[in-house]
C-alpha cells in the first residue's frame, strides 16, 4: 500500500513538472510573413496609426475578437504594440525586414509571464495560442493590402518596356503654371510640323511639367513619329532606348488627381530603388482641348528606369 501510495505520488509530482515544462514561465507569440512590397512603403503606411483602418479588418480599428491592438511608438522599422485581453497585456512588436527591393519581411513576435497557478498557467497558455491565431489573421490582411500596389499608391504599376523610340519635341518656359491652352498650343504646333514634314505619329502625345520655382516652369511635350525629323530651334528629334525598362500607371480624373499621381509615381520609384535614365512623363490618353469634363481625363504615366 505505501508503495502504491508513494508511486501515486511520484506521478503526479512528475505530471505537475511536466506540465510547467510544456507550458513555460513566459508564453512567447512569434508570426511570420513576407509581403510583396517595399519595406519605405510598409513602414510608411504602418507607423502612421490612422492608416491602419485601410488594411485592419472590420470597422473597429485596433481591435479583434476579444482584443485591443494599442500601438506604443515606432523607430527604425519597429512598432511597438500592447495587446489587451481582458486584465492581461502583452508586450509586442512588428519588425520589418528588407528582403529585396520590392519585398518585405513582417515578424510580429510578443511574449507574456504565465502565472505560477497551474489552472491560471494553463488559462494563460490557452490565451497566448488565441493571440498567436489573431496575428497571424491580421499579418493575412496586411499581406492581402499591400500587395495591390493601388491600395499604397492608388493605383497599379506595372514595369514594361519601352516602345517608342522616336520622337519629336518641344520646349517652352512659363512664368506661371501652364494652363491646358498652352500645352494644347505646343501640341498642335507638333501636330502641324510632322504633317508638314509628312511623317506619322505613332502614339498619343507626351508631357513633361517641371516646376523650377515658385514662378518658372519648363514644358516640353513630345509626339512619337516613325522616323526622326530635322531639327529646328523650336523642333528637336529625342531617342529613347527601344525595350528599356519603364514604369507604367494609368490614372482618371483631372489636374488635381494628375499631380497627386505623378507625386505618388516618384514615391513609388524611390521606394523600390529605381534609378532613372529620363525624365518621366504623361501620355495624354484623352485630347484634353476636346474633353471638358476632367473626371473623363484617361492619363498614363511613364517613368523610365534602370
Amino acid at each position: 500500500m505505501k508503495k502504491i501510495f508513494i508511486g501515486l505520488v511520484l506521478s503526479i509530482a512528475f505530471l505537475i513538472l511536466a506540465f510547467y515544462y510544456i507550458i513555460p514561465g513566459k508564453i512567447k507569440i512569434r508570426e511570420t510573413i513576407t509581403v510583396k512590397a517595399a519595406v519605405p512603403a510598409v513602414s510608411r503606411i504602418l507607423t502612421n496609426y490612422n492608416s491602419w483602418a485601410k488594411w485592419w479588418p472590420g470597422k473597429n480599428v485596433f481591435a479583434y475578437g476579444a482584443e485591443q491592438y494599442k500601438p506604443q511608438g515606432s523607430a527604425f522599422n519597429v512598432i511597438m504594440i500592447d495587446i489587451y485581453s481582458g486584465t492581461d497585456t502583452i508586450s509586442s512588436r512588428m519588425d520589418l525586414a528588407l528582403i529585396n527591393e520590392d519585398s518585405t519581411t513582417i515578424i510580429w513576435s510578443g511574449s507574456k509571464s504565465a502565472s505560477t497557478n497551474p489552472f491560471k498557467r494553463f488559462s494563460d497558455y490557452r490565451d497566448g495560442r488565441h493571440t498567436k491565431e489573431n496575428i497571424r489573421t491580421l499579418l493575412g490582411h496586411m499581406r492581402s493590402f499591400f500587395e495591390k500596389p493601388e491600395n499604397v499608391y492608388g493605383f497599379r504599376v506595372q514595369k514594361t518596356k519601352v516602345v517608342d523610340s522616336v520622337l519629336i519635341s518641344t520646349r517652352r518656359s512659363f512664368t506661371n503654371r501652364p494652363t491646358e491652352k498652352d500645352i494644347d498650343a505646343m501640341i498642335q504646333s507638333l501636330k502641324r510640323y510632322i504633317s508638314e514634314n509628312k511623317a506619322v505619329e505613332k502614339n498619343y502625345p507626351m508631357l513633361n511639367v517641371a516646376r523650377i520655382d515658385s514662378n518658372y516652369y519648363e514644358v516640353m511635350t513630345a509626339i512619337p513619329v516613325d522616323r526622326s525629323l530635322p531639327d529646328t530651334k523650336e523642333f528637336a528629334t529625342k531617342l529613347m532606348l527601344k525595350g528599356g525598362n519603364i514604369l507604367e500607371a494609368q490614372v482618371q480624373g483631372g489636374p488635381y488627381t494628375i499631380e497627386t499621381s505623378i507625386n505618388e509615381f516618384e514615391t513609388y520609384r524611390s521606394d523600390h530603388q529605381y534609378t532613372s535614365p529620363a525624365i518621366p512623363y504623361q501620355l495624354l490618353v484623352t485630347d484634353r482641348a476636346k474633353e471638358t469634363d476632367t473626371t473623363k481625363w484617361i492619363t498614363k504615366l511613364y517613368y523610365p528606369v534602370f
